[in-house]
């Protein structure tokens, strides 16, 4: 499961728990999220990712709205509301969460790999930094003529464009994408993404596999 969550400003969600994990990455505006007695201030494009099990909240603290983008490796998400700790701890900015617990990605100082040529990918959550995790995903941006090659995968997938226009290539049908329209791509669906503008394109991609693994395959294929 993948969407878009709309904060007012001050508005709260109750402490709670989740029996799968989940993913926030703030989008616009910031989001004061806890964990158990841990608090961490997120801005635009930082993520975190919380394992089952862990009492969480969240908040706008700003005037302005903020939106975040949220996944669960479940297709009914579901939520048990449970006691907020009594006090809780802000974490230094340097914090990266808790090993076992909580993962905090700073879009501003995350790893970059790149995964075709023009682009540069951050991945927030996966089972080899996150041991049980059932998911993984992370963020991808596509320079002019960024693009991946023709691939497979076996499981579902999420992908969300957060910026610019993308094209989606699926098995001879080509889909133009902005403005946070997600792809829902089945397990063994052959695609690719592409940027074929002149300006930058970004994604968040979710898969419903714990490792971000893929089976690349002859673009014929695809197109």
């Amino acid at each position: 499961t993948a969407g878009i969550v709309t904060f007012a400003p001050g508005a709260d969600l109750d402490c709670h728990e989740h029996p799968t994990s989940e993913s926030i990455t703030v989008l616009e505006g910031r989001l004061t999220v806890d964990v158990e007695d841990r608090r961490y201030e997120l801005g635009p494009l930082d993520n975190i990712c919380i394992p089952r099990g862990l009492a969480h909240a969240a908040v706008n603290p700003g005037a302005t709205p903020a939106r975040a983008h949220v996944a669960m490796p479940t297709s009914a998400p579901v939520r048990t509301l449970v006691p907020a700790a009594a006090a809780s701890r802000v974490q230094p900015e340097a914090s990266r969460g808790v090993a076992g617990k909580e993962r905090v990605t700073r879009f501003a100082t995350a790893h970059r790999t790149e995964a075709g040529p023009n682009t540069s990918f951050i991945d927030h959550f996966n089972a080899a930094v996150m041991p049980g995790l059932e998911m993984s995903g992370g963020y991808g941006l596509f320079m002019p003529g960024g693009r991946l090659p023709a691939h497979v995968h076996d499981f579902d997938e999420a992908i969300t464009i957060i910026d610019g226009v993308a094209a989606c290539l699926v098995e001879g049908r080509r889909y133009e994408m902005s403005g946070c329209e997600t792809a829902m791509q089945p397990r063994g669906r052959v695609h690719y993404f592409r940027n074929d503008t002149d300006a930058t394109m970004a994604m968040l991609w979710v898969y419903a596999g714990p490792m971000p693994e893929r089976i690349v395959v002859d673009e014929r294929c695809c197109t």
